[in-house]
């Protein structure tokens, strides 16, 4: 078992970009079931607040 991230913030990464990748409560349930449906990824979490965005997966 492999564990991949993948994260921006607000020192990498403009407010621009973060605002296009942030997960809403709304859509984050159906974010995170994308990321289960991948062949690959066998437990997936998306942790979104105002000033980061990161993936966790692990494969």
């Amino acid at each position: 078992m492999s564990l991949i991230t993948l994260g921006l913030n607000h020192k990498t990464t403009p407010v621009e970009m973060r605002e296009r990748l942030a997960f809403t409560p709304e859509n984050l349930s159906d974010a995170t079931q994308s990321l289960m449906n991948l062949d690959c990824v066998t437990e997936a979490a998306i942790l979104s607040t105002c000033n980061r965005t990161e993936l966790y997966c692990t494969i």
